[in-house]
């Protein structure tokens, strides 16, 4: 583990994090994490009244107003993003994922905490307040690098506090939702961005089957 306090974790992403999924373009058809966008799109029915936890500046939020018709509100941390997201179209504020208390229990169809978990000090809190906002039946969508991803390889990430195996991820989210209501899956990079990485076709299998995300679907 990287820090030794919420507060020294996210004093580091306030003063130092300012990397705009939009701008880099996350979630394209040739960005590496094309897969991983794309399972948080697709399990976000239409119409859904969403909360985007880590909201960055509307990587997310941008896709669902603009194909699932969604109505979105955010919050993260940093003041930067959240005017970013602001701008285009995402009800944000700023806010911490350990207290969603300016939510009313049972309010939203969705909450999404993308890249956000491995982050925290502590992601229990989070994961109880998810839980808490969100509507009987509704769903909770995470992802988290996996262990074994390029991301992590023995080492954390920046700005992460800790890496998540499967039997970590089990006893965080069954602690909270009920068992057999929590559904994982592996993410790889995109088709595109393997064959960037790859200089022959055994290399380029054995990348295609990495699994660099863990997506989780917990149902309330």
């Amino acid at each position: 583990m990287k820090y030794k306090n919420k507060i020294e974790a996210q004093a580091d992403h306030i003063c130092n994090y300012r990397s705009d999924g939009i701008a880099k373009g996350k979630g394209s058809i040739h960005s590496s994490d094309y897969y991983r966008v794309a399972f948080i799109i697709e399990n976000t029915p239409e119409n859904s009244y969403v909360l985007d936890v880590g909201c960055n500046g509307g990587t997310l939020g941008v896709p669902l107003i603009n194909y699932k018709n969604c109505y979105v509100k955010g919050i993260d941390i940093v003041d930067e993003l959240v005017e970013k997201a602001k701008i285009r179209g995402i009800f944000a504020e700023k806010g911490e994922a350990e207290d969603l208390s300016r939510y009313e229990d049972n309010k939203f169809d969705v909450v999404l905490c993308a890249e956000v978990l491995e982050h925290l000090y502590d992601p229990l809190p989070a994961i109880e307040e998810a839980y808490r906002v969100l509507k009987p039946g509704g769903k909770y969508i995470v992802t988290v690098p996996s262990p074994g991803s390029d991301m992590c390889n023995g080492k954390l990430g920046d700005y992460h506090q800790q890496n998540f195996s499967s039997e970590i991820l089990n006893t965080l989210f069954n602690n909270v939702f009920e068992k057999g209501k929590v559904t994982f899956i592996t993410i790889p990079y995109s088709d595109s961005y393997c064959k960037s990485l790859a200089d022959n076709r055994e290399e380029l299998e054995k990348i295609s089957k990495t699994a660099q995300w863990i997506g989780l679907i917990a149902i309330k």
